[in-house]
């Protein structure tokens, strides 16, 4: 068992591995465990294991120098994966037609009463992404243009809390279909905005209520009989719909280049940063980690136990095929390659370039090989001792049965 550790080492990975924390954490709610958490978590914990998930072997042709690389687990969940995954993401940005324009950054939130209904209706998510996008393209439609809108979704809070909110990056204009040109538009309408995503998700979540689509757990039953008095959907969104919703207006991105950076930094990220976990103690039974409240900007430290830790975390993962990222209006793939072509002449005039351009070694994800190079500065497959290029020798990797495959390459 490991006891105290330096504030560096607070790993995710060690925290799950430390005790057997995860095999009792599977014991005590293993029922009631999705298999995506199961998958995910697994493979966190053996990321880097050779034996777990096979490796690379290179021999130098010159010394015979061998040199094991471990592979690595790709998930992410894993916060060092998860990163090679977010620089991946930027670098396919280079093949999709983002415009050069100003984008404004909106957050479209919903009562923390309904935050309760979604971590046991996980099917419901996308209908998040529904109603932010139709409401800001139809609010742009009567204003007689199509913007491009970029939306996230993120369903934890700054204490790994279940807060589902919609992260968007809206062009600031779009493109009109009767003149063929690109115009410009700074105002937003807060109050139509907000107003119609109300109104489109409380709407679309009666539609999957009527159909018996949504099941409401006790739990939720309890806060909802507490705070409005009932606990039947039907009664509950009435109310929900007279509440006041918020629609928070973020800062303006002047360029693509800072969209991009902007959505891989903040919307990608995970739902804790490694560095937010302060301290861990498996005999005090004590997680303490960071965050910043946003009434008060202040930084504040939550005390929570393994086991909680461990809960909070893992609900964030994802269903399996469940996207993240949404592209709509211009951004949508049935129209944006005809609608650039139109105005990209336009766009240049405006803003200098018309999309996000990548030079040849940007417009790629960067090899495994290439990553060490540029973060240590040495080629990890040139051989220490003689300088020559080193050979893949050797693949072992697991196979669906669970056996381990070893393949000599040609």
């Amino acid at each position: 068992m490991l006891e105290n550790f330096q504030a560096s080492n607070y790993t995710i990975k060690l925290i799950f591995k430390d005790g057997n924390n995860w095999e009792e954490f599977c014991r005590l709610y293993g029922d009631n465990i999705r298999p995506e958490v199961l998958e995910n978590v697994e493979r966190v914990m053996n990321c880097g294991d050779k034996d777990k998930l096979g490796y690379s072997t290179y021999v130098c042709p010159g010394c015979g120098e061998r040199h094991v690389v471990a592979h690595t687990c790709k998930s992410r969940f894993c916060n060092s994966c998860g990163k090679v995954k977010n620089d991946n993401w930027l670098a396919e940005v280079g093949e999709k037609t983002l415009l050069n324009v100003p984008h404004k950054h909106l957050i479209f939130t919903i009562p923390s009463e309904l935050w309760l209904l979604f971590p046991g209706n996980r099917h419901l998510l996308h209908l998040l992404f529904k109603a932010a996008n139709e409401a800001v393209l139809s609010w742009a439609d009567k204003q007689g243009f199509l913007p491009g809108t970029i939306t996230v979704l993120h369903t934890f809070g700054a204490q790994l809390n279940f807060n589902c909110h919609i992260h968007m990056l809206y062009t600031l204009g779009g493109f009109k279909a009767d003149t063929l040109e690109w115009q410009v538009m700074d105002y937003i309408s807060v109050y139509s905005l907000k107003s119609q995503f109300k109104t489109l998700l409380l709407r679309y979540l009666r539609q999957e209520a009527a159909a018996n689509k949504i099941i409401v757990p006790q739990y939720v039953k309890d806060q909802w009989l507490k705070v409005f008095g009932s606990t039947l959907f039907f009664d509950v969104q009435n109310q929900l719909y007279h509440m006041k919703w918020y629609l928070r207006i973020g800062e303006t991105l002047e360029n693509i280049s800072k969209v991009a950076g902007y959505v891989m930094r903040y919307a990608k990220r995970p739902a804790i940063s490694e560095t937010r976990i302060l301290y861990y103690n498996k005999t005090e039974d004590i997680v303490k980690f960071r965050f910043k409240d946003k009434t008060t900007g202040e930084n504040k430290i939550v005390v929570i136990s393994v086991m909680n830790f461990i809960g909070l975390l893992v609900r964030h993962i994802p269903q399996k095929g469940f996207h993240v990222i949404n592209y709509g209006g211009i951004y949508a793939n049935a129209r944006k390659n005809k609608i650039f072509k139109i105005i990209s002449d336009q766009l240049t005039a405006l803003f200098g370039i018309a999309r996000l351009l990548f030079n040849n070694a940007q417009s790629r994800a960067k090899t495994w090989r290439e990553r060490i190079s540029l973060t240590t500065g040495q080629d990890p497959l040139v051989c220490p001792r003689c300088g020559l290029e080193m050979e893949l020798v050797q693949l072992a990797y697991r196979i669906r049965d669970g056996t381990m495959k070893i393949v000599v390459p040609y």
